[in-house]
């Protein structure tokens, strides 16, 4: 075979190119440590290094969530901490209120230290995270999760009952947040009577005139009652005359007609705006039926639990320690009750305190044992991706040096091989 000197130069040619080629590359390999420089080099390593970096990206995503977590449970629990001190302090703060040898003077002293307390409980039950939205306003982080209102006096949330949850794993997720619907707005006050159906307003104000009947009335299951109106047109013609009237009649819920507290025999004929007690319920009577009502009135009153929150019950017992003169037998009666329900509403309170503490530990211990699941699985996946990019520096540098000494090789071959020439020998 007649091999020419141009093929001689182009294949000596084409073997140093690629030689370089390989060369540079090892080079490539070695100054980023990288066995792996593009998909080409090879495709099923490219595949598997993609997949392992989404893993090791969404590992770290996990990890990062387990830290916002961790933040607002320890910022949770350390408002927690400092509502259940001030709730211990309320506590024996109405015990010494319960003292009957208190002056005015100490009940007011006692009072502008409750009001103190509102004021740090109202700061604490509105903290913020990070982030700068309302810890305890559930999803409603950017409004305030407490405020005073003026129309009602009392202290209002603000917030709802939503539960910010966190994904800190591929199939754990973790509720990062409580709301105070659900922390603060469980204390069940006294039983309070309440209209629950009134179309014509027959009714217009409902209270409690004497506890103890009140009670007894709920316990024997005797609510709801039912306050039938009804216009009676009279006797003109009788002696004495008749005259029309409107006249109530109650029963209670087992059908039973109640006579008025105060004794007087049923039929009650009433007028607008009287006030009438029964079961212990002081009932004031608004619209009345005339000659032309085709059907009674009617009203029912039933007994229902209120809900309140520490902050209200905080206000409560500063409003009695001021206002309540105890040289009153009636008031010193509503005084006591005072004492007791605010005491039973505290109890209430640290139950529930004590038990989101006992979650939020629950919650935190499942974050540490999370987190190290995470940590041990982003170790076994930077391994596995480490085995198909990393370089190993061992082969990367005694291929380096056998590739270069093939390219020295090859230049001091081709160095020789283009000089000959049958002219030399001539």
């Amino acid at each position: 075979m007649r091999i020419s000197t141009s093929q001689v130069f182009l294949s000596n040619l084409d073997n140093l190119t690629r030689t370089n080629t390989e060369l540079f590359k090892t080079q490539q390999q070695l100054s980023t440590a990288k066995k792996v420089l593009q998909p080409s080099d090879d495709p099923l390593a490219a595949a598997q290094i993609i997949k392992l970096k989404k893993e090791v990206a969404r590992n770290d995503q996990f990890q990062g969530n387990i830290d916002v977590s961790r933040r607002r449970l320890e910022l949770e629990e350390i408002a927690l901490d400092q509502l259940n001190n001030i709730n211990i302090r309320l506590r024996e703060i109405t015990i010494q209120a319960g003292n009957g040898v208190l002056s005015a003077a100490d009940r007011e002293s006692l009072a502008t230290e409750v009001d103190e307390m509102t004021q740090q409980m109202l700061g604490l039950m509105n903290t913020k995270d990070a982030q700068g939205e309302y810890l305890f306003a559930g999803f409603k982080g950017g409004d305030a999760a407490y405020v005073y209102d003026e129309d009602t006096r009392q202290y209002a949330y603000q917030g709802d009952s939503g539960q910010r949850y966190i994904q800190i794993g591929p199939d754990n997720r973790i509720a990062s947040t409580d709301s105070g619907q659900k922390l603060f707005e469980q204390i069940e006050g006294p039983e309070r009577p309440v209209v629950t159906n009134n179309p014509d307003g027959a009714v217009t104000l409902v209270g409690v005139a004497d506890p103890e009947l009140f009670e007894a009335a709920v316990d024997a299951g005797k609510l709801p009652y039912r306050f039938s109106v009804s216009y009676d047109a009279g006797d003109p013609a009788a002696t004495p005359p008749v005259l029309p009237s409107n006249q109530l009649v109650v029963t209670d819920a087992l059908g039973d007609s109640v006579e008025p507290d105060d004794g007087t025999p049923v039929p009650y004929t009433v007028a607008a705006g009287d006030e009438v007690t029964y079961g212990g319920m002081t009932v004031k009577i608004g619209n009345l039926p005339d000659a032309s009502a085709a059907n009674d009135f009617t009203a029912s009153i039933d007994a229902r639990t209120e809900r309140t929150n520490p902050l209200n019950v905080a206000l409560n017992l500063s409003e009695g320690l001021r206002n309540l003169d105890l040289k009153d037998p009636a008031q010193k009666e509503t005084f006591g009750n005072l004492i007791a329900d605010t005491l039973n509403s505290l109890k209430q309170a640290e139950e529930s305190n004590i038990q989101a503490r006992t979650s939020l530990g629950a919650r935190m211990n499942a974050l540490d044992q999370q987190e190290a699941v995470n940590t041990d699985y982003q170790l076994f996946t930077k391994e596995a991706l480490s085995s198909f990019e990393d370089l190993d520096y061992a082969e990367g540098l005694s291929r380096f040096a056998l590739q270069q000494t093939v390219l020295q090789a090859a230049y001091q071959s081709f160095s020789q091989i283009k000089d000959l020439s049958l002219f030399n020998y001539i």
